[in-house]
């Protein structure tokens, strides 16, 4: 497993742990109405090419990632938000998303 230890994770990957799949599935989570190529999924989730492929190659075998569409020779993907495990998945990062922002508003409270 080949991290970059510069990419800053996410609330997410706090909670479920550092790894490569979770560096993807919060990436999918946090742009769920995008598709991306896995070139960009490597880069922006600070994985080396060849584990983002491989993880990739997993979540894409398990449905949690499926092929939308081609973009000249990149195949693009999306989150599979059919799937029972990804709604359940999307929940839990809403309410992460939502316990940001209510401690942000606190913080910003006890400033004023």
């Amino acid at each position: 497993m080949e991290i970059n230890d510069t990419t800053e994770i996410g609330e997410f990957c706090k909670v479920f742990g550092d790894t490569p799949r979770n560096r993807i599935l919060e990436f999918f989570l946090e742009g769920r109405e995008i598709d991306f190529g896995i070139g960009d999924v490597a880069k922006e989730t600070g994985l080396n090419r060849a584990t983002a492929y491989n993880t990739m190659e997993e979540l894409i075998g398990q449905g949690f990632i499926v092929p939308t569409r081609k973009l000249g020779n990149t195949q693009l993907y999306k989150l599979n938000k059919n799937k029972d495990e990804v709604k359940a998945l999307l929940k839990a990062f809403d309410m992460l998303l939502e316990n940001i922002v209510k401690e942000h508003s606190r913080e910003q409270l006890v400033e004023a």
